[in-house]
């Protein structure tokens, strides 16, 4: 859990800023409004950059720039690749975030993540195909 606390009262030595952690980096990441709307898109089922392209309108760059910074974070994947009808390879991104809670007690935030498991996902997914196709 990440504890932001209130800052401490001022010095004359200069305070270095604290090393910063992963959540605190995705709390970050949550106040661009692309990135919002990138991991809103990719949370509930995996979608290609196009598909973020064509329902976001926003500059290509942007959102592959975007989508590039999410992977570092480990914000968003890749789930599976598929092969397009003309032979092209498509990824398909999804968000790795399950939950995400900010919390106010007393001069601290509190952040929590639970992140979403990709390959258990899609072995669910592929099962649930299996079972499809035989019938039950």
């Amino acid at each position: 859990m990440l504890n932001v606390e209130a800052p401490p009262p001022s010095s004359d030595a200069p305070l270095s800023p604290p090393p910063r952690d992963r959540r605190e980096r995705i709390l970050d990441a949550l106040g661009d409004p692309v990135a919002r709307l990138i991991i809103l898109m990719l949370n509930e089922t995996p979608h290609s950059a196009q598909d973020l392209l064509n329902a976001n309108h926003i500059p290509q760059s942007t959102l592959y720039r975007r989508l590039h910074e999410l992977e570092l974070l480990g914000v968003v994947a890749v789930q599976r690749t598929v092969i397009t009808g003309d032979g092209k390879r498509v990824d398909l991104y999804r968000s790795l975030l399950e939950e995400f809670k900010v919390e106010l007690r007393s001069s601290r935030l509190e952040v929590t993540v639970k992140y979403r498991d990709l390959k258990a996902e899609r072995v669910r997914e592929l099962w649930g195909a299996v079972r499809s196709e035989a019938g039950r």
